[in-house]
């Protein structure tokens, strides 16, 4: 991939497993969450060339992407920060964009865990709004932070 490393290629792949990870609660699928996981990623929107590069890189990775995330020793909160860290390279709109991406992987897998397949429960909401925070960037967290507010100076 243009720009990339091949080690920040893959971090940047992982990112949505990372997301679908904290839901879950563990590093491995199973079948059910697996198909999930996959029909999340079809299903993504790609609005920026990134967003859908990442995930057509993810989807022709496929049958090894699950397998080298099982080897990879980087924690989901680890490996998130790396994700933002990567993501602070690019424009904020593109950032963004990627972030839902990941986000939107989540919220697919959520939704199919939750009632009936068609809402996520609320833990899973509020799990998907921490991974969401991770996922920020340096410049984004401060700017969020209610202690650089103008009210606040």
């Amino acid at each position: 991939m243009d720009g990339w490393s091949d080690t920040e290629w893959l971090t940047l792949q992982l990112g949505p497993v990372w997301v679908v990870s904290a839901l879950v609660g563990r590093s491995r699928l199973d079948e059910l969450e697996e198909a999930a996981f996959w029909r999340s990623v079809d299903d993504a929107p790609r609005d920026s060339p990134l967003g859908w590069q990442l995930m057509r890189a993810m989807t022709l990775n496929r049958e090894w992407l699950l397998d080298e995330f099982q080897l990879d020793p980087r924690s989901i909160v680890s490996g998130l920060n790396e994700v933002a860290s990567l993501l602070e390279r690019v424009p904020p709109e593109v950032s963004r964009d990627v972030r839902e991406c990941m986000l939107r992987v989540g919220s697919g897998l959520a939704r199919a865990r939750g009632p009936f397949g068609q809402r996520m429960s609320e833990q899973d909401a509020l799990t998907l709004q921490l991974v969401a925070q991770l996922l920020e960037t340096a410049a984004e967290m401060a700017a969020n932070n209610p202690l650089n507010a103008a009210a606040a100076i």
